[in-house]
């Protein structure tokens, strides 16, 4: 009990190296609205990489209050294509696809139902296989495939066709086994990626976790990563144009943190309890 007061009320994210962007709806000061809607979710790692939408309107997530665990989310609609950005960070987040070790980790929800037959995009610097970058998504039968409730990352080489890592099989007929399942539909999820894109060996270039559960390590592809940058801003909620291929986002985003190497094994362990602790999520 004493650790997770800790927790909640004193462990700073920021004394942890390598943090780029840390995003906190629940943080109302770091929350800027219009009339209800997102205009801003602001950067806490003193970065200043804010997440913003200045257009009025439905493709503004709404912000709800007490909504998970007592606390604010900021909960998007895939009906509207909602969906915030960083302005002019191509360079800024090279590292997620250039095969810098890195880590990811986020609170949110995921659909309404099970097996929704959509691809949910958590957040995307591309959106196609012709781009550089990569996407998180809840993937459900998306391009035909065979998968239910699958957690899924791609990453793109640049060049039509290459994959540098993905959670499908070459023909995109299923998702790897490791990976299918993993995501429970409308509930609070702490969900985690370990991406190292350069790694020799393929199976360690994509390692998610959910819950602090087992690692699910099982990509096959072994394409060189690009070190160009990304071909679009980092959006979350939704692809960054309407081009996009993955479907909008339909759930919350709680929290969420980027960082450019791998904090140690102790460290994520610390943050993941951290978020499970502030948002009553039960973590292994």
């Amino acid at each position: 009990m004493a650790l997770r007061s800790y927790l909640r009320t004193s462990f700073d994210p920021r004394r942890i190296p390598g943090l780029e962007s840390w995003w906190d709806a629940s943080d109302a000061a770091s929350v800027t609205l219009d009339s209800g809607r997102v205009s801003q979710l602001a950067d806490k790692s003193g970065n200043g990489r804010h997440l913003t939408n200045t257009t009025s309107g439905s493709t503004q997530p709404t912000y709800v209050t007490g909504a998970r665990n007592g606390l604010n989310v900021a909960r998007f609609a895939a009906a509207s294509v909602q969906r915030l950005t960083v302005p002019s960070s191509t360079a800024a987040y090279k590292f997620l696809h250039d095969g810098t070790p890195c880590w990811w980790i986020a609170v949110n929800t995921f659909g309404t139902v099970s097996n929704p037959a959509a691809d949910y995009i958590l957040f995307s610097t591309a959106v196609s296989s012709s781009s550089v970058g990569g996407n998180f998504g809840y993937y459900d039968v998306g391009f035909g495939a065979s998968d239910n409730n699958a957690a899924a990352v791609e990453a793109f080489r640049g060049v039509s066709g290459t994959y540098v890592a993905v959670t499908a099989n070459a023909s995109f007929t299923a998702t790897l086994t490791q990976y299918n399942n993993l995501l429970t539909p409308n509930t609070m999820l702490v969900s985690e990626c370990a991406l190292d894109l350069g790694n020799a060996t393929a199976s360690e270039r994509i390692a998610l976790r959910v819950n602090g559960g087992s690692e699910a390590k099982a990509n096959t592809r072994t394409a060189a990563p690009s070190t160009a940058n990304a071909s679009d801003n980092l959006a979350i909620g939704a692809g960054v144009n309407a081009g996009s291929f993955f479907a909008p986002l339909q759930g919350d985003i709680c929290e969420l943190m980027f960082f450019s190497q791998q904090p140690t094994a102790a460290a994520r362990d610390l943050i993941r309890r951290y978020l499970g602790a502030k948002w009553g999520v039960t973590v292994a």
